[in-house]
C-alpha cells in the first residue's frame, strides 16, 4: 500500500475511533455535511432539481437540532466544542 495512501486513511479511521460520539450528534454532523455539500449544488435540470431538493430536506431545522444538542449535552465541554465545529449554514 503507498504510504501516503496509509497514513490519508490512518488519519481519518483512527480519530472516528477515539471518539465516541453519540448517535445523535453523529447523525447531526452527517446531516450538517450534507446539507452544506449539496447547497451549493447547481439545478441544471428538473431531475437534478428534485433531486438536491430530497437531499436538503430538513436543512432548515439543523439550528434547532443543534440548539436541543446543546441542551441535552451541556455539561460536555468536549462536545459542544465539536458541535460548534459545523458552522450555521
Amino acid at each position: 500500500m503507498n504510504r501516503s495512501l496509509l497514513f490519508l486513511l490512518l488519519g481519518i479511521v483512527l480519530p472516528a475511533f477515539a471518539e465516541q460520539l453519540p448517535v445523535d450528534v453523529v447523525t447531526f454532523i452527517d446531516d450538517h455535511q450534507n446539507c452544506e455539500h449539496f447547497s451549493g449544488e447547481e439545478p441544471y435540470d428538473e431531475e437534478r432539481r428534485a433531486f438536491l431538493n430530497e437531499q436538503l430536506q430538513g436543512c432548515d431545522q439543523l439550528e434547532s437540532r443543534r440548539a436541543t444538542l446543546q441542551q441535552r449535552y451541556a455539561r460536555d465541554p468536549k462536545l459542544l466544542r465539536r458541535l460548534e465545529q459545523y458552522p450555521p449554514l
